[in-house]
């Protein structure tokens, strides 16, 4: 897969099968948009596939006051999106210059000035342009006038609700795991360096990671997770508390992140971990005495290690 910075770094003498969106969480949704893509690519045998997606979030930039979270980093959302198969990924920058180009003016200036696009692959909500005028029966118009075809994907449904990435960070939000791994067609990750903590883990014989996460990152709800973790391209097994340790009180209503890996005895400070949500157990609780706290954790180990014995993951689950 080729990777471009801008809309006019792409360069290539091929007709294309073009598709474009931001693709936050390349969700089972948006893998059959791809899947449909990359598939019409290789049928005409001459044509290329190519995506376009942009950095930041058009929300991000639209609407600055507002905090908005991701289920990928932008690295994530490229390694995702290199396993779909497609040739020709481009990275636009999303500005507000860019967000005031009508439909009309980006097809024309931006796309069809610089890509032979044959066909176009867009999903069941797909707009772009000024204000997201550009509907599919808009784009059906401009079909006619720059001669490529259009196909509409249908939407994927879970449980008969349609996938989407915005249903996805709800869930996580929500601690419905099971729902959003399964959306995404992947476990949901978090990752990042190790840094020091205050070491109250060490003292309880629990030492934890633990983990500084990207600001950006939607971070799920809190609470006691079971987790695989990826050091070195090797797993381990583990858990995961994300809360604000209410009964020591140390973090000021700060959200951290700890884990704590099953036989694992290595100095991992300064190194980058990820770490594979696979389910909550229980929601984050106060108690009363550190020994209550420690009782506790030692039930939640031997439930987690209980569980994961009786579960089997697919090698295609890991980020």
């Amino acid at each position: 897969m080729k990777i471009y910075s801008f809309i006019d770094e792409f360069s290539s003498f091929s007709p294309c099968v073009f598709t474009l969106g931001f693709f936050d969480g390349v969700h089972i949704g948006h893998q059959k948009v791809i899947q449909n893509l990359v598939l019409r690519a290789k049928k005409e045998g001459e044509y290329c596939s190519v995506l376009l997606t942009f950095n930041p979030h058009p929300k991000e930039v639209l609407n600055p006051g507002k905090k908005i979270l991701y289920l990928n980093t932008l690295s994530e959302r490229i390694y995702h999106l290199r396993k779909t198969g497609i040739e020709h990924l481009i990275i636009h920058p999303f500005t507000r210059n860019f967000s005031k180009l009508s439909t009309k003016d980006f097809l024309q200036k931006k796309l069809f000035s610089k890509l032979k696009i044959k066909q176009i692959i867009t999903g069941y909500d797909s707009h772009l342009g000024r204000d997201r005028d550009g509907s599919s029966h808009q784009l059906k118009k401009f079909s006619q006038i720059y001669g490529f075809k259009l196909y509409q994907v249908s939407p994927r449904k879970l449980k008969k609700k349609i996938i989407s990435s915005t249903y996805i960070r709800k869930s996580l939000i929500k601690g419905n795991i099971e729902w959003a791994n399964q959306a995404l067609g992947y476990l949901y990750t978090i990752s990042g360096y190790v840094i020091k903590g205050r070491g109250i883990g060490k003292t309880l014989n629990f030492p934890t990671a633990n983990i500084q996460v990207d600001k950006k990152k939607l971070i799920p709800k809190k609470g006691v997770y079971a987790v695989r973790i990826n050091y070195l391209n090797q797993i381990y097994q583990g858990m995961m508390n994300i809360g604000i340790c209410p009964t020591i009180h140390l973090f000021n209503n700060e959200i951290k992140i700890e884990v704590h890996i099953f036989d694992f005895h290595q100095n991992i400070y300064g190194k980058k971990i990820d770490v594979l949500i696979v389910q909550i157990f229980r929601d984050e609780m106060k108690f009363q005495t550190l020994h209550d706290l420690k009782r506790q954790i030692f039930q939640d180990k031997m439930k987690i290690k209980d569980f994961f014995k009786k579960k089997f993951f697919k090698p295609n689950c890991l980020l």
